[in-house]
């Protein structure tokens, strides 16, 4: 068993074991933390376990070296100026201060993580193992909107069969919904604007089709940076306006889009598999 060179303090009333290393620490810096672990240590002495001395070590089960001591440097804020943290010293401090139950020490983790770069997968992870359900619903549609080849094994592992399940539908459903539409130019049935002669309708038709073919069309099925159907109506806006297009009847191809409600289908998949993804979380 090995003395932790740092984190043994010849004054210390409390000695932990994390894998192979045993830290002695302070038992009123620890309190001061966490009125639970407080409660959790107001043990009799003399019992195997109670952490009296290094005979008696209180074994951390599943928490690794590495892991406490990224905690115990935060509680006693050794470094704590100058020191950068990574994402695995702050998921240290946020999965041993779940288990204590000390809530500032989970709220500044979590703060410090949504500043560092994690991937969605990651995200969800660390929301299934530590009850963040905020992150579940912009990491979800990350993930749908994303193309299915960018999810690396090691994302496969991070969500698990069942959340990837999910994701994967939900991505074919929203690939299904953009497909359908890019395929026929809405408005193809609606009757000439009155302000549009009919000899001249028939340009306006084929501009319409032709703008949508070539432009929105396209952008829906983009490989790999599709265009999210809300956002058809603001691309539509901001492209030049097509010749031979009488602005009457491009507004009416405009409007017969928003009427059809199918700009706001991506958002209620991605609704439905976030909650999928909650209710799974909840039952674990």
């Amino acid at each position: 068993m090995n003395q932790h060179p740092i984190f043994w303090f010849a004054d210390g009333n409390i000695v932990f074991q994390a894998g192979d290393t045993i830290f002695r620490l302070h038992k009123s810096i620890l309190f001061m933390h966490s009125q639970a672990l407080e409660t959790i240590l107001t043990l009799p002495l003399g019992i195997e376990g109670d952490g009296e001395n290094s005979n008696h070590a209180i074994f951390l089960e599943g928490i690794s070296m590495d892991e406490f001591e990224h905690f115990v440097s935060w509680v006693y804020h050794v470094g704590s100026a100058t020191q950068q943290h990574t994402i695995a010293s702050l998921t240290a401090i946020l999965k041993i201060s779940r288990l204590w139950m000390i809530e500032n020490s989970i709220l500044w983790a979590i703060a410090n993580l949504e500043q560092l770069d994690l991937s969605p997968a990651h995200k969800l992870e660390l929301a299934r193992k530590y009850n963040i359900p905020g992150w579940i619903p912009l990491a979800a549609q990350a993930l749908i909107f994303s193309p299915l080849s960018a999810i690396s094994d090691d994302d496969i592992c991070r969500l698990g069969l069942r959340v990837y399940s999910i994701i994967a539908k939900a991505h074919e459903m929203v690939e299904c919904e953009r497909k359908t539409i890019a395929a026929v130019p809405p408005g193809l049935l609606l009757d000439p604007d009155p302000s549009c002669p009919p000899n001249q309708h028939q340009h306006c038709r084929e501009a319409w089709i032709h703008f949508w073919w070539h432009k929105v069309a396209r952008q829906l099925l983009h490989p790999t940076k599709p265009l999210a159907l809300s956002g058809i109506i603001d691309y539509i806006a901001n492209q030049p306006h097509p010749d031979g297009l009488r602005v009457a009847c491009r507004e009416r191809y405009v409007g017969e889009i928003i009427e059809g409600g199918g700009l706001h289908v991506e958002s209620k998949i991605v609704g439905g598999a976030t909650a999928a993804i909650e209710t799974y979380f909840a039952s674990l």
